[in-house]
């Protein structure tokens, strides 16, 4: 279908003001009201092109409604909703029907550009039948969000006239080829620079969009603007450090590698991935294979003795873009960390959070392709592919807008991102300079820029997903670095702690607390609720990291549904992070990222290098605040029998009830805050390990029964039983006791394989279900009669008397206390 058939006449008696950031004015349209002669540039079929609010708007109801997604790039997802058209609704045309209308500007540069496409991605068998056929037209419209946007790659070149006015059009379309009877649909989308004499019509000049260079000015701008506007946010450390011993910079200026004794450096870091920077070795000396070693430093050392052609096109970059932006001295780990010497080595990269946090700004490499794209050195790509390839930002078809291309999107979908030791660089670092493939992008502490705004101080917007480690220390900040750092990959699993202990240490140094295996001490309990659904890989036990520690195990990290939508996690069950648990009374709602979801009801003893000491640990009982040990007690020694603080909600006399006739309560396990001799000297033995005294049952497992949904689940859970059920038995009818968390169906079933086996139980704190009712499902108050309250444990298996965490689980107040548990101090290793 050719957009816009209207041939009506215009006027030029108006002054219509339609900018890329404001919607169309309710003005009379010159087209449908016959104002103004057809303008010779266009032909009758382009005419709506002179009046851009005709073209968006009065044209509105001929357009197609066909999904936008099909348009965009990066794996997008949106709602689908209803769209009644498809590709083979568009009116396709032969390409030279455009190529006939010569004196049209659009149908010119719409030929231009398909044929250059065509040439490139359509076989030559099908060239002869090749089509074209346009959806509709979206103008340009920076996006005012929580993304960052980039739209230098979008801003026109100089106007051929000054007096034109300049906008952004972005137009979709499809190629049609057949071939032996069968039709072939591909998607390109045109970007558009369109020149009006007024405003936004009477249209004098289009060209196509050329990627322009990263603009200096705006990130010179947008620095100082940080540096100097910003306060303590961006510019105080987040916790006092000095540059480490042994720091080696580049001299941009002298191509030298210079070592840096100062406490203090100014200097720019780089952050890329090492793999996409290695050469292929396919000869004995690649190009790109130089590296900082023990036997080229004093080379290196002298005064353009770097010798940069023989440099990762990345690096390289780097170093132009430090020259380029006046910064003398910049830090690349391949060309500061001297890599054959295993001493240096380890001692520099165990700074790395000091390096990247103290550095004035870090570049970030995202592109996929070599180098930085839009440096001086090195053009952006104007292949057919970047110039007529899908969209990178969304559409929104309903009022004709096309928005920006987001950087969290490129981020996201970035080979850079999905790496582990990337996570504290971009955690850490203050200031970041992002540059992928045809743009760049700016953010702080504060928040994100682009290159539309040549305004210092104005349209900054702030996004959380890039504001660092300046938070209120608490439970839910660690958890939002614990659980997307978990989501990445790691090239040796060995690391996964190292390159989590800078962000570790800020987290450590702002909770005043110390980090046992990954997880906060302070607030140990709820690091220990910890699940996934995601685990394809057991334990490591070579990694010599104790099993309550999530980073012992291969797998993405889970503190509850609240966090499950915010990371991009599937939905408990393996759909989308809206869909409902498909396991009757899932735990789905037994969360322990505040403290009113959990209570202490387990004193844990930890066995470090030299002894088996107390941990200190803030406590707390559903209140709204964490308390020290002596708080905890007067708490509920008081506030319990006094009932003040629940009095006003009603929840007093079953609170009480409740936990005061539970095996398992706050007051009984005061009287085993200690622990036995026994578990004392074991856990001695075993450095890391866990040494508490709680109630502990042996129970069977189960594959709980699905109950929603007849469809295959990735992930299981199972219940817990007093008894090994019968082939015969029905599983409905034997005693509810717990349940587990839900875990990635295939490892489970592979420990969990022999229902004959027993299980050691062991409680390690209280939980309260935030129990949902959705898609008619049961929950958790209609299985558990003790509910909403319940006990958080630990499914254990145990080896020469220790315990082996294998997953995690909610069991009934009721249900556990008619068990008579033991107390018994056990060691978790």
């Amino acid at each position: 279908m050719m957009v816009g058939l209207s041939t009506s006449a215009m006027s030029h008696d108006r002054d219509i003001s339609l900018d890329n950031d404001t919607e169309a004015p309710e003005l009379p349209c010159t087209i449908c009201e016959g104002q103004h002669p057809p303008n010779p540039r266009l032909c009758g079929n382009c005419q709506s092109w002179n009046d851009l609010p005709h073209l968006r708007i009065c044209d509105e109801p001929s357009y197609l409604k066909l999904d936008a997604y099909r348009f965009m790039n990066r794996g997008s997802q949106g709602p689908r909703g209803v769209h009644p058209h498809t590709f083979d609704d568009i009116a396709y045309q032969d390409l030279n029907a455009f190529k006939s209308r010569r004196g049209c500007m659009i149908c010119q540069l719409v030929s231009d550009s398909v044929q250059h496409f065509g040439q490139q991605h359509i076989s030559n068998g099908s060239k002869s039948a090749l089509k074209f056929g346009l959806w509709r037209p979206f103008l340009m419209r920076h996006v005012a969000s929580t993304a960052y946007t980039d739209s230098s790659t979008l801003t026109a070149a100089p106007s051929p006239n000054s007096s034109l006015t300049c906008r952004i059009c972005i137009l979709p379309g499809v190629i049609l080829t057949q071939s032996n009877g069968t039709s072939s649909f591909t998607p390109l989308v045109l970007k558009l620079v369109l020149y009006y004499r007024h405003d936004s019509y009477d249209l004098q000049h289009v060209e196509k969009w050329m990627p322009n260079p990263i603009s200096l000015p705006n990130l010179t701008a947008w620095l100082d603007d940080c540096r100097h506007n910003h306060g303590d946010e961006c510019n105080d450390l987040l916790m006092p450090m000095v540059a480490p011993p042994g720091l080696r910079l580049i001299d941009t200026q002298l191509n030298r590698i210079v070592d840096w004794t100062t406490p203090n450096a100014d200097y720019v870091a780089l952050s890329y991935c090492w793999a996409a920077a290695t050469p292929e070795k396919t000869s004995p000396t690649p190009a790109g294979d130089l590296q900082l070693q023990l036997d080229n430093i004093d080379q290196l050392s002298r005064d353009h003795g770097l010798d940069i052609s023989r440099l990762p096109p990345v690096l390289a970059d780097a170093i132009q873009l430090c020259r380029d932006l006046g910064k003398r001295y910049l830090w690349v780990d391949r060309l500061c960390i001297i890599q054959d010497d295993a001493k240096s080595k380890h001692s520099q990269i165990t700074a790395m959070d000091r390096i990247y946090h103290m550095a004035d700004f870090t570049i970030v490499a995202l592109s996929s392709k070599p180098g930085l794209p839009g440096v001086s050195s090195r053009p952006k790509d104007t292949s057919p592919e970047a110039l007529y390839g899908l969209w990178d930002g969304p559409f929104e078809s309903s009022i004709g807008l096309a928005y920006g291309p987001a950087a969290d999107r490129a981020i996201r979908g970035s080979r850079w991102d999905a790496r582990g030791w990337t996570f504290q660089e971009r955690k850490l670092s203050r200031r970041l300079v992002f540059v992928d493939d045809q743009r760049a992008y700016f953010s702080c502490y504060q928040g994100a820029r682009w290159e539309h705004d040549t305004r210092v101080g104005a349209d900054t917007v702030h996004d959380s997903s890039t504001s660092g480690l300046q938070v209120e220390p608490s439970f839910v900040a660690y958890a939002c670095c614990a659980i997307p750092y978990s989501m990445r990959e790691l090239s040796f699993r060995s690391d996964i702690l190292n390159a989590f202990a800078g962000v570790g240490n800020v987290l450590s140094s702002r909770m005043e607390t110390e980090m046992l295996f990954g997880i906060p001490e302070r607030y140990l309990l709820q690091g220990l609720l910890w699940r996934s659904d995601d685990f394809a890989v057991g334990r490591d036990e070579t990694l010599g990291i104790p099993s309550w520690s999530w980073a012992s195990w291969d797998g993405i990290v889970d503190y509850g549904p609240g966090f499950r939508a915010t990371f991009g996690l599937r939905g408990e069950g393996g759909g989308s992070a809206g869909t409902p648990n498909l396991y009757g009374p899932g735990l789905r709602y037994f969360r322990g990222y505040y403290p009113s979801d959990v209570g202490n009801l387990v004193t844990f003893w930890y066995s470090d290098k030299k002894q088996v000491r107390r941990v200190v640990e803030d406590k707390t009982w559903f209140g709204l605040d964490y308390m020290t040990e002596e708080e905890f007690w007067d708490y509920l020694d008081e506030e319990w029998v006094r009932g003040d603080r629940l009095a006003e909600r009603g929840e007093w006399e079953t609170r009480v009830h409740s936990w005061r006739g539970c095996w398992h309560n706050p007051w009984k396990a005061r009287r085993y805050e200690g622990i036995s001799d026994e578990a004392m000297g074991k856990g001695e033995r075993i450095p890391g390990s866990l040494v508490f005294t709680t109630t502990c049952a042996s129970l069977w497992l189960h594959p709980a029964k699905q109950t929603l949904f007849n469809r295959p689940a990735t992930a299981v859970c199972f219940d817990m039983m007093t008894s090994a059920p019968k082939p015969d038995t029905n599983i409905d009818k034997l005693p509810f006791v717990g349940r587990t968390m839900l875990m990635e169906k295939q490892w489970a079933e592979q420990i969990f394989d022999d229902p004959s086996r027993t299980y050691r139980v062991v409680v390690i704190g209280a939980g309260v279900a935030w129990d949902v009712r959705s898609y008619g499902q049961p929950g958790w108050k209609d299985f558990a009669p003790g509910a909403p309250w319940g006990l958080c444990v630990l499914i254990t298996e145990e080896i020469d008397g220790v315990l082996y965490r294998l997953a995690s689980g909610v069991v009934d107040l009721i249900a556990w206390t008619d068990l008579r548990p033991s107390w018994e101090s056990v060691v978790l290793g």
